[in-house]
C-alpha cells in the first residue's frame, strides 16, 4: 500500500506531543494494523522546536503553505489554534481536497459550518477529538459509542483551569486572585486567563457537545455563558457550610419538545454526594445519560500535551482507515450547519433552586422585606442563614430557595437591591441537582 502521508502545521505543546506519539506508534500502526501511516511533513515559524523532537525523515520548515502545496500530503493537522491563521490553514487544505484534524475547539463552535460544509464538498473527512476533553474520548463516545440512544442530558466540568481554582479555594480558603496567581505559576493558566475563567472555553466545548447531542447548529453566541470571577471564597466555604460543592458546569438538557434546547455554562452548586462533586484539579469530566445506557461518566485530564496528542492520533487513525476503505465520509457532519442553526431555550424560562447572599446593613425588618419581595415574585423560601462578622455597616445573609424561575428571581432581586439597607451587588449561585 501507498504512504498515507501526514502534514503537521504547529509543532508546539500539542504538536509535539504529537510528533512524540506517532515516533513510538507509527510501526505498531503499519504491523498491527495495516495503516501505512507516514510522518511526512512539519511547519512551525519557531524551528528551533524541531532540534527537541523526534521527527525520523519528516520534512521540517518554518511555512505552512510548504504542506498547503504539497500534492503528496493527504491528512493536514491544524494544532496552532486561534481563528484566523488557523483557519485559512484549514480552508485551503479542504480546497486541496486534504482530509484535515484538528484540537482547535473556538474555530468548530464558532466557524464549524462552514468548515463541515468546504469538507462535505470536497468528500474528506474533517476530525476533531481533541477539541473536547483532551484525551477524553467525548466526541467519539457521542457520535459512535452511543449512537443507538436519545442523550437526554450532559452535566461537564470541562475547563480544568477554572476547575483548578475552584479547588484551590475551597480545600485552601483562599480568595479568587490568589488561586488564579498560583493556577498561573504552576502553568495551568495563560497570562491571560480570560477565556478559561470567563467560561468561553468551556463553552465552545459545551457548545460542540450540544450541537453533537441535538444535531443540529447550536450557536456558541446565542449561549448563556458565565465565568467564575465574581465568585467569592465565603460563597465557597458557605457552600461546603450547607452541603454542596461550586463548579463552573457544562449544561446540555433535552426538553420534550424538539425546538426545546437547553444549553448553558456557569457556576452552579452540587451537592457534596453528586458524582461531578470529587471531580477536583484540573481534571475534567463529562456525565452522560442516554436513554438505553444511562449515566456514562467520562473522567481525566481535559488538557497537556500528551493527553491532548492521544486525541489527535486517535483521528489520524480513523482518517486513515476511511482512506483506505474509501468512506471519507464515514460520519457525516452535513447537519452542523448555519441552515440548521438551533433555537436555545432562554434563560429566562429556567427553572431551578438558587443560593442567593445579600449584604445588608444589621437592622430590624431587613428579612421581611426580603422575604415580602419574593413571596410577590412566587419564591418559596428553604431556608435563611444569617452570619455575624463584627462589622458594624453591614451582614452577609443567605437565602437558599425552592425552585423558581430565572425571570422572577432577577426581578425579585433587583427589586430588592434598591431597597436602601442593601449595601452590595446580590451574589446568585445556581443550583443542580
Amino acid at each position: 500500500m501507498k504512504d498515507i502521508n501526514i502534514g503537521l502545521v504547529g509543532a508546539g505543546t500539542v504538536g509535539g506531543g504529537v510528533v512524540k506519539l506517532l515516533a513510538r506508534k507509527l510501526g505498531f500502526f503499519r504491523e498491527k494494523l495495516g495503516l501505512p501511516v507516514r510522518l511526512r511533513r512539519i511547519a512551525d515559524k519557531e524551528q528551533g522546536r524541531f532540534k527537541t523532537l523526534p521527527i525520523g525523515d519528516a520534512i521540517c520548515s518554518g511555512e505552512a503553505n510548504d504542506i498547503l502545496d504539497d500534492k503528496d500530503i493527504h491528512v493536514v493537522i491544524e494544532l496552532v489554534g486561534g481563528t484566523t491563521f488557523a483557519k485559512s490553514v484549514i480552508e485551503k487544505a479542504l480546497r486541496a481536497g486534504k482530509h484535515v484534524i484538528t484540537a482547535n475547539k473556538a474555530l468548530i463552535a464558532e466557524h464549524g459550518p462552514a468548515l463541515f460544509e468546504a469538507a462535505e464538498a470536497a468528500g474528506v473527512s474533517f476530525y476533531f477529538e481533541a477539541s473536547v476533553g483532551g484525551g477524553m474520548p467525548t466526541i467519539k463516545t457521542i457520535r459512535e459509542a452511543l449512537v443507538a440512544n436519545d442523550i437526554h442530558s450532559i452535566k461537564t466540568i470541562i475547563n480544568g483551569t477554572s476547575n483548578y481554582i475552584l479547588t484551590q479555594m475551597a480545600t485552601r480558603g483562599i480568595d479568587f486572585k490568589t488561586a488564579l496567581g498560583e493556577a498561573q505559576a504552576q502553568g495551568f493558566a495563560e497570562a491571560d486567563p480570560t477565556l478559561d475563567v470567563g467560561g468561553g472555553d468551556a463553552g465552545h466545548k459545551v457548545a460542540i457537545m450540544a450541537s453533537l447531542v441535538h444535531g443540529g447548529y447550536v450557536p456558541f453566541d446565542k449561549m448563556p455563558i458565565e465565568g467564575i470571577t465574581t465568585l467569592a471564597s465565603e460563597d465557597v466555604a458557605m457552600a461546603a457550610e450547607l452541603g454542596y460543592t461550586l463548579k463552573l458546569l457544562g449544561i446540555i438538557r433535552r426538553g420534550p419538545a424538539d425546538d426545546d434546547v437547553d444549553v448553558r455554562v456557569h457556576p452552579a452548586m452540587l451537592h457534596r454526594d453528586h458524582i461531578l462533586a470529587s471531580v477536583n484539579g484540573v481534571l475534567n469530566a463529562v456525565l452522560l445519560e442516554g436513554d438505553a445506557v444511562g449515566p456514562i461518566l467520562l473522567y481525566g485530564r481535559g488538557a497537556g500535551e500528551m493527553p491532548t496528542a492521544s486525541a489527535v492520533v486517535s483521528d489520524i487513525v480513523d482518517v486513515a482507515r476511511n482512506i483506505l476503505s474509501g468512506t471519507p465520509m464515514r460520519i457525516s457532519m452535513g447537519y452542523y450547519s448555519h441552515a440548521n442553526a438551533l433555537k436555545l431555550r432562554p434563560l429566562d424560562v429556567l427553572e431551578t433552586r438558587y443560593y442567593l447572599r445579600f449584604s445588608v446593613l444589621d437592622r430590624p425588618g431587613v428579612l421581611a422585606q426580603i422575604a415580602d419581595a419574593f413571596g410577590r415574585h412566587g419564591i418559596s423560601i428553604a431556608s435563611v442563614t444569617q452570619k455575624e462578622t463584627g462589622r458594624a455597616d453591614r451582614i452577609p445573609v443567605i437565602f437558599l430557595t425552592h425552585r423558581a424561575t430565572e425571570k422572577n428571581l432577577r426581578t425579585a432581586v433587583a427589586e430588592i437591591e434598591k431597597l436602601d439597607f442593601v449595601q452590595a451587588k446580590t451574589q446568585v449561585i445556581r443550583i443542580e441537582d
